[in-house]
């Protein structure tokens, strides 16, 4: 009698566990999208009689925002990172790639170098980057507060640092909206950038 008691205590807690994991939402994961191309190619921008070389780096995030879990703001103070809502990627190297293709269909040039290396690599133009907020609440207002520099390396050397402020609203209260809201946001900070470079050219 006492083994029969033992053995269905373990059937029980065995059939618990099952419905435990059975119940465990799937994963979801996400990325950024980039701006769409326009169906007539334009022609590429040229110096020279040659497209123009364009290094996107370094970018910095801060590290509460380069997570593997899509990071969201609950008030002022409180950030929530979701184990079921993450990036399908690392969303540092991500943000950089996407930002780099942006700038490629916006000028437009197939000469795009992505880069951490802080050294002036021999390019045209070099963009560095710096964010300070990208996150918002899920249905509400999503930020992106970045610090960026355009910095040209002709003969006429310049550089240019400006700070963008931009704000998205999410049109609903799930991690679809929110993550299509952050990629509105990277498209608005790809075309400053891309205009400066325009402006820098025509000089």
């Amino acid at each position: 009698m006492k083994n029969h008691f033992i053995l269905s205590w373990v059937v029980v807690a065995i059939a618990l566990g099952l419905v435990g994991c059975a119940s465990s939402p799937d994963a979801k994961f996400y990325t950024l999208n980039t701006i769409e191309r326009n169906v007539v190619s334009k022609p590429l921008l040229k110096i020279e009689g040659r497209s123009i070389a364009v290094k996107v780096g370094p970018v910095t995030i801060p590290d509460t925002l380069d997570q593997s879990q899509i990071v969201t703001r609950s008030g002022s103070n409180m950030l929530v990172l979701d184990e079921f809502n993450r990036w399908g990627g690392d969303f540092q190297n991500d943000f950089q790639r996407l930002l780099g293709e942006n700038i490629s269909i916006l000028l437009p040039t197939d000469r795009i170098i992505l880069s951490q290396d802080v050294t002036l690599l021999p390019v045209d133009f070099q963009v560095i980057v710096n964010i300070r907020e990208f996150d918002g609440q899920l249905g509400g207002t999503v930020t992106l507060n970045a610090d960026w520099t355009v910095a040209r390396q002709e003969k006429e050397k310049t550089v240019v640092a400006k700070k963008s402020v931009l704000q998205e609203k999410t049109d609903r209260a799930d991690y679809e909206a929110y993550v299509a809201a952050q990629s509105r946001l990277l498209a608005r900070l790809s075309r400053e950038i891309a205009d400066e470079i325009r402006r820098q050219m025509h000089q």
